[in-house]
């Protein structure tokens, strides 16, 4: 006997707690930029500076006057909660994903903790420059959303799951009381009109018989 495929939901969630894990290790950020100032005993000196930010590290990649230097380097202590925060939403949700009951309780906690990764990272990126002896600084640089999108995306798919997985609520049709005139109105002019007209009086159009039935 065959065994029975998982449902098309349940890989959805699984992709997406996996993607929310495998964020970690994806570049969040990439900046890239230049600095100009000079420096006393230098001249003037030019840099260029290309920065992969990962939730924990990041490596960067500058040169300064056509000598390049490479490595990694610590990033804001509190970018750390941000990767713990990912990680452990990937983990409530693939959790989820392999339960037969949706557990709409688990799965909120795990799409806010994911979506709210990103905006603790994205805070936190204030860095002050401070060179001895150097003058007439400048800088500038473009920062590259690139992996911060994919706990987005993922947090993005378990909350459609949440929704979807919501009682849907259909509104009961309108019950008539004999001698009382429920309140219509015409499709045509939006003129006031009760069950009882075929016509409208207003405009002479002809009443749907679904209104008047």
């Amino acid at each position: 006997m065959r065994p029975r495929e998982p449902r098309k939901p349940v890989r959805v969630m699984l992709i997406a707690g996996i993607v929310m894990i495998a964020s970690i290790f994806v570049p969040w950020t990439i900046i890239v930029g230049k600095s100009n100032y000079y420096m006393k005993g230098a001249g003037f000196v030019e840099e260029t500076f290309t920065v992969f930010e990962f939730p924990l590290v990041a490596y960067i990649y500058y040169t300064m006057n056509g000598e390049a230097t490479q490595g990694w380097i610590e990033i804001f202590p509190v970018r750390s909660i941000a990767a713990i925060m990912v990680f452990a939403s990937g983990l409530l949700i693939m959790r989820v994903a392999r339960r037969e009951k949706t557990d709409a309780r688990m799965l909120t906690i795990a799409v806010i903790l994911g979506l709210a990764a990103p905006t603790l990272f994205a805070s936190v990126d204030n860095v002050t420059v401070s060179l001895l002896q150097a003058s007439d600084f400048s800088q500038s640089y473009s920062i590259i959303p690139l992996g911060v999108v994919l706990p987005i995306a993922a947090g993005g798919i378990a909350l459609y799951h949440i929704l979807k997985g919501l009682p849907s609520v259909e509104a009961a049709p309108p019950t008539r009381v004999p001698g009382v005139y429920m309140a219509y109105r015409c499709p045509v002019c939006g003129h006031p009109i009760t069950r009882e007209y075929l016509y409208c009086p207003n405009c002479g159009s002809r009443i749907p018989r679904e209104m008047t039935g």
